[in-house]
């Protein structure tokens, strides 16, 4: 019996063993093989038929910038290769940089001429792909800022929020959803796992099945106080007509195109320039679509004011 029981701890080890071994190491050759495939997406990105307007989030920009932040972040730490292998952040990071580049390829060799389509949902999949770059890409300065690890010393803005993830995540810097879901449920009630579905596709702007202290940092800014963070997201990004997830500036201006003659309608979404900010699009009294991001307030109180102002 005791033989049985050691053969059987000898292959859970062999098996523990060999997949530790069968994780991608990262190495320098790791990064030249981001950069290929970055560039295979840019080189698809800059066809001259899709006429990408260099407005956020430009993927053109994006992905260059990324590159030249990560041969920074490796440079850093080339005589220390083994810290970027042992750092949960920079592994995922790396593993859904790829996967979403792949994604982005397929994107392209399964839409075909509908890629060309401003109109398209293969258009419109692209432009979500486009920014959720451009959060990657924020992401990794934040974490990263002039190449240097700083997941231990990220500061979450508000105080409530901060203690949370110190309490219950210490010194990590992402989490899986899994085990965030379940941490926040004990402090702000999930009732639902179609609530927490939607609660995920908010929070999680990268779509790596993890929660990092960057997103969570977001997610709080967006959405206080703490005291009342899931009843505050409810009312805003659940029931209210007027919020729109992952949306950039061209689009905005395009669903409100066909309320020009009804001042005073307006949506609303995240900055994708300023995370953790709003950005509020509306259309005046002279018939025009402008965006503002409120500073100093309130997401509710600006559109209180708002509608006071009669904008």
């Amino acid at each position: 019996m005791a033989g049985r029981s050691r053969n059987w701890l000898e292959a859970i080890s062999e098996r523990i063993h060999a997949q530790k071994k069968a994780q991608p190491s990262i190495d320098k050759k790791t990064i030249e093989k981001a950069w290929k495939m970055m560039d295979k997406v840019v080189t698809h990105c800059a066809n001259r038929r899709l006429n990408l307007k260099n407005s956020p989030p430009f993927i053109l920009d994006i992905l260059p910038d990324t590159y030249q932040h990560l041969r920074i972040v490796f440079k850093h730490y080339e005589e220390n290769v083994t810290f970027l292998n042992e750092n949960e952040f920079f592994r995922i990071f790396m593993e859904n940089l790829m996967n979403k580049c792949k994604q982005t390829v397929r994107l392209f060799k399964d839409a075909k001429e509908k890629i060309f389509d401003e109109t398209s949902a293969e258009r419109r999949s692209l432009t979500k792909l486009s920014l959720i770059f451009s959060h990657m890409l924020a992401e990794l300065k934040a974490l990263f800022p002039m190449g240097v690890y700083g997941g231990y010393t990220f500061r979450v803005t508000k105080q409530d929020a901060a203690d949370f993830w110190a309490v219950n995540f210490q010194t990590r810097a992402i989490v899986p959803w899994r085990d965030f879901r379940q941490t926040l449920t004990e402090a702000h009630p999930i009732q639902s796992s179609l609530e927490a579905m939607a609660l995920k596709s908010t929070i999680d702007l990268t779509l790596n099945d993890h929660i990092s202290i960057f997103e969570f940092d977001i997610f709080t800014r967006l959405f206080q106080p703490w005291p009342t963070l899931l009843k505050n997201w409810n009312a805003l990004a659940v029931t209210h007509p007027g919020y729109q997830a992952f949306l950039t500036y061209d689009e905005v201006k395009a669903k409100l195109q066909p309320y020009i003659n009804r001042p005073g309608t307006y949506i609303f979404r995240l900055s994708c320039t300023r995370l953790g900010q709003w950005a509020i699009g509306y259309v005046t009294q002279e018939g025009t679509i402008l965006q503002t991001i409120p500073q100093n307030k309130s997401l509710c109180q600006a559109l209180i004011d708002g509608s006071r102002e009669r904008l």
